[in-house]
This record gives C-alpha cells, structure tokens and sequence, in this order.
C-alpha cells in the first residue's frame, strides 16, 4: 500500500493576473515618479497622470499580448442562481466578458439604447457631486481638473468603444442597456437586478476614485518635494513607508479608472448587501471622520517611534517589522494588476500573497496597527519608569479594546467579501483550497468564527471536482 496521501480533491484555480507583468509596471511606475522627481517643472496633475500611464500600459500591452488564453473561461458554464437580497438574477460569470471568437455582431438600435444609458449614469454622479457638499472640499481639485482632461477624451472614445464591444458581448443586453430601456419607458423589457448592479457598480466607482486620486496625487507631490539628504533612522522608514503606500495608491487609482471589458477587468457583480456595504465605506472619509476619532481612536501620544527612541536596535527591529507588514499589503494590491476594486467581483486573484491568505491585505494591515500603536504598552512603561501605574491600566484597556473594534471591522469586511465572491464556483475551489493550504488553515481548524462557509450546493460541487 502507498504512504503517499490521497489527492487533493480541490484544485487551486488560475489567477486572473499574472505577478510578473504586475511588477513590470510597478517598476515602470516606480522609475516614472523617480525621473520626474528630477524635473520640477512637469505640473503636479501632469505628474499624476504620467506615473498612473506608467504603471497601466506596460499591463494593458503585456495582458494583450500574453494573457489571451486566460481570457477564455477556465469552466465555461458556472452559473449561480440568484437570490433575494443578493445578486438577484442568475449569473454566468462565462459569460460576463467578450467572445474573442468569432464574428462581431452589434445592433445599432441596442447601441443607441446603450450610450442613453451610460449618459444617464453620468448625469446622476455629475448631480451627486454637485449637490453634496462633501465633493465641495478643496482635496477633490486635482480629481476635478483630472476630469477636465479625460471627460474629451472619454466622449471620443466611448461610442467607438461600446459600438464595438456591444458585437462581441456574450450577453450584450447589459445594465447600460437596461437603464436605457428603463429610461425610454419600456418597463416590460427591464430586469431591474441588472439595473441595481450597474448602478452600485458605479456608485463604488464614484465613491472611491476621487478619493483615491486626491492621495495619489498628494502622495508624488511629498516625493517629488522631500527632501533626503539628511534623513536619520526614522526618516528612512518613514520614505520606504511612504513609497509602499504611493504604490498602492498607484495601483488603486489604476483599478478603478479603468474598468472595461476589453481590458477583460471589467465588474462581474457588486456587492448588493447593506451589510457588506457599511463595513466597507466606514473605513473612508467622509465616514470615518465621523465616527473614528469617537469609537476608535486608539493611538495616543506614545507609539513605537517615541517608546523605542532611546533604543536604536528594536527601533530597527519594529521598522523591519512594520515595512514587512505593509510591503505585504502593498504586495497585495499589485496582484490585482488593472482588477483593484473595493466591493466588485473583477476576477479571482490567486496569486501573490493570494496564494497564502484569502485576505492578506486586511490582516497585514491590522497587524501593523498593533506594531505601530501598542495600545497597551502605556502602563508598563509609566510603571517602570515609577510615574505610577494607577490610570494607565484603564486607558490602555480603552485603547486596545478600540483596536479590537477595528480590526473586528475588517473581519466583517473580509466575511461579507468571501459572501459575495462565493457566487462564483471559481472562487469556492479557491476559498477551499486555501482552508487545507493557507497559512490560516491551522486556526480554521480550530475555530469556526474564521473557517470559510461556501454554498452548501458549491461545496458538494467543488469536493467531486479533480
């Protein structure tokens, strides 16, 4: 008899993204915002738009050129049901992309219903961010005057773009459709599911693109600017810091403006829930300032940089630590190549430190916060150093247990995620896959507040699959 142990019976599937073209424009990102540190007179918004270009063309040619193949559905034919509540009519992820095979087949008449659709989309952000006062702030100038240049661009390119990809749809009766029909009054025609979803798929667009820019661009402007001839120890980890995040800003930024089916990025399904929207949109500004500093301010003035000032060697071990952290969700973020998104479905990542964690994103993050705020640490010192111990306790309980709250935030943000992906079967192999070779497996063995719950009917699908 054999000691080898019996197969596997879920198979982890391919990544929507290839790490190595990741990188590559990473690397052309990184070089872009460094050359144009040494030119000062490129305008800030010029900038912007220069190292965003430099980081999405060398994907957009290489994915074009390499990545074909993965274009054609890895198991033609998954589709989900929909549910009340949720997706709310049956989804065919085979079927949500372009048939690159084939003759192209577009309808004039079903254009037309498509371009007042998509202009109806447009003319509602436009009323939003004129009528709420939030997208009045100063910190939305760079995205507005970005807007200024792509809005031309946009209504050049658009009607050829949707001309052609409504030939090549596998399903050209798409949102933009069924808002048209909506809006042209033929009810009896419209499936307002897929009404819902262009909508919420917009709405995540609108939310977080202005947003993300506006630190983008803050971001190449303080490196352009910094100076680093004399930095110290801190300086130096603050730079490195302050580069991981200018690349995942970069990523970010890339994700959400690009969102078309020719790039094959485009928005499968939105997160429909409540509760999977709140979770999301309380970790961002405007909601955060609302509600952060009164719940979950959990730093106070002593944090590892002043704690371990007078010790050089674990102030080095703790910025090791801490870059490490943040070089991992940052690693994260460069996985999803043109696919970065917040509550959408854009193709399932399984690479990367995808291929170690269903959330690696969420968990280094949180696990920097603990290194970088030891909100327990107070008392400790204050007794050592014989100020007295009484009063510290109390506040170091009120800040850990604030941290806590947060970071119980992002696991209800990572249990509503791993709900909505779970319509696709492709990420049920991956989710199960993960369950026996994650590096969570050990603790999702242990305890069923982190193990992953797939459809029953899934499950049972994935576990006869080779």
């Amino acid at each position: 008899m054999s000691d080898r142990p019996p197969a596997d019976p879920v198979s982890c599937p391919r990544s929507a993204t290839v790490m190595g073209i990741n990188w590559t424009g990473v690397v052309c990102m990184v070089g872009a915002v460094c050359i144009l540190r040494q030119m000062p007179e490129v305008p800030a918004l010029t900038a912007t738009l220069i190292v965003a270009g430099a980081f999405a063309l060398p994907l957009i040619v290489l994915e074009a050129v390499l990545l074909r193949g993965r274009r054609i559905p890895e198991r033609p034919g998954d589709a989900v049901p929909g549910e009340s509540g949720l997706i709310g009519h049956s989804v065919d992820y085979s079927r949500e992309g372009i048939a690159w095979r084939g003759p192209s087949n577009p309808s004039f008449s079903r254009f037309c219903v498509k371009m007042i659709g998509l202009w109806t989309t447009l003319a509602v952000i436009a009323l939003i961010y004129n009528v709420v006062p939030e997208y009045s702030a100063t910190l939305f100038d760079p995205f507005y005057a970005m807007l200024d240049i792509a809005i031309p661009v946009f209504l050049l390119v658009s009607p050829a773009y949707f001309w052609w990809a409504d030939g090549r749809m596998h399903d050209p009766l798409d949102g933009y459709w069924h808002l048209g029909a909506l809006v042209l009054g033929w009810s009896d025609r419209v499936a307002l599911s897929k009404v819902r979803q262009h909508a919420l798929g917009w709405l995540v667009k609108a939310f977080f693109l202005p947003l993300m820019f506006a630190y983008f661009h803050q971001n190449i402007i303080n490196f352009r600017t910094a100076d680093f001839s004399s930095l110290d120890l801190m300086g130096w980890h603050y730079f490195f810091y302050n580069l991981l995040i200018l690349v995942d800003l970069g990523c970010i930024v890339v994700g959400y403006a690009l969102t078309v089916r020719l790039f094959d990025n485009h928005i499968r399904s939105t997160e429909p829930t409540w509760s999977g929207w709140l979770p999301a949109i309380i970790c961002y500004q405007p909601f955060w300032g609302l509600v952060g500093p009164q719940y979950f301010a959990y730093r106070g003035d002593m944090d590892w940089a002043s704690l371990l000032a007078p010790y050089p060697a674990l102030q080095v071990v703790f910025s090791i630590i801490i870059l490490g952290l943040m070089a991992v969700y940052t690693w994260a973020s460069v996985s999803f190549g043109l696919r970065f998104s917040n509550l959408t479905h854009r193709g399932i990542i399984t690479n990367g430190p995808y291929r170690f964690s269903k959330h690696p994103a969420y968990l280094s993050k949180n696990l920097s916060w603990w290194f970088e705020a030891l909100p327990f640490i107070a008392p400790f010192v204050f007794g050592f150093r014989g100020a007295g111990w009484q009063g510290h306790w109390a506040d170091a309980m009120v800040r850990t247990l604030r941290l806590i709250g947060v970071n119980l935030i992002y696991y209800i943000r990572a249990r509503t995620e791993e709900r909505h992906l779970s319509h696709d079967p492709l990420y049920v192999r991956y989710a199960l896959w993960m369950e026996r070779h994650g590096i969570m497996a050990w603790a999702q063995r242990l305890t069923r507040l982190i193990r992953y719950r797939p459809p029953t009917a899934q499950r049972d699908d994935a576990d006869q699959r080779p």
